[in-house]
């Protein structure tokens, strides 16, 4: 997930690491074009923050907070942008215009969103947004859009459900206790995966496959007792989301 968006934005950290150096051996006699330069390094570290956090988390709630990374990502490069715009006026002519360069490609960067990506956003967020009757029509509405999600997402068999759900899990082991909302989304996420385990490979096939069972049985015995433990925690957790 976001695979575009890491990717771009990788390519402008390399662009302007190689660059670092160069401007560090300048040294800028100026103060603005010195804080700039801090600046700078200090948001080339956000911007690697941002692609490792990406790679360690879970596809469902990249899927739903990828409004929020695209945003992160459009801020990281006008940020870029600035700081070398001031530094590009304190150095010697040639490193100015290895900058221009540089701010050229930040200009022309574009950061999106891919189609799949925001499909399983929008399926996923829809469950948050309705008010169900019944217990039986919330149990359709979420296997409908975990079934949606997992496909667009390339969660599609028992081998990506387990990598899913123990990225999940690890979430939940450092998620901070004072962001609570957080805590509740992974909490439902996990639910729904485990849940509905062996629909989402059922949906895959059209049909139920034998390829797509849980062999191991203590495994399998391990995400039964999971789905009782989830349920019960999220029951009454659901309708606050």
């Amino acid at each position: 997930v976001h695979h575009s968006l890491c990717l771009e934005l990788q390519r402008l950290i390399d662009r302007i690491s190689l660059i670092i150096l160069d401007i560090e051996s300048a040294r800028p006699n100026c103060k603005l074009a010195m804080e700039a330069l801090c600046s700078l390094n200090l948001t080339l570290a956000r911007a690697k923050s941002v692609i490792k956090d990406c790679s360690k988390c879970s596809k469902l709630y990249l899927a739903i907070t990828s409004r929020r990374i695209l945003s992160k990502c459009q801020k990281l490069r006008n940020a870029f942008e600035l700081y070398l715009t001031e530094i590009q006026g304190a150095v010697t002519i040639p490193l100015a215009d290895k900058i221009s360069a540089i701010l050229h490609d930040l200009r022309s960067a574009k950061f999106s969103l891919e189609f799949t990506e925001e499909e399983a956003r929008k399926v996923l967020l829809s469950l948050f947004e309705k008010n169900f009757s019944d217990k039986a029509s919330m149990e359709k509405e979420e296997l409908e859009a975990i079934q949606i999600a997992t496909s667009r997402l390339e969660i599609k068999s028992a081998l990506s459900i387990l990598v899913e759900k123990a990225t999940i899990k690890n979430q939940l082991d450092e998620v901070n206790e004072t962001n609570p909302k957080e805590k509740e989304l992974l909490e439902y996420l996990l639910y729904l995966l485990i849940k509905n385990r062996k629909s989402i490979c059922q949906f895959e096939d059209g049909d139920h496959s034998p390829t797509h069972d849980f062999h191991d049985q203590s495994f399998e015995h391990e995400l039964v007792v999971e789905e009782a433990l989830c349920e019960k925690k999220v029951n009454d957790e659901v309708g606050d989301l």
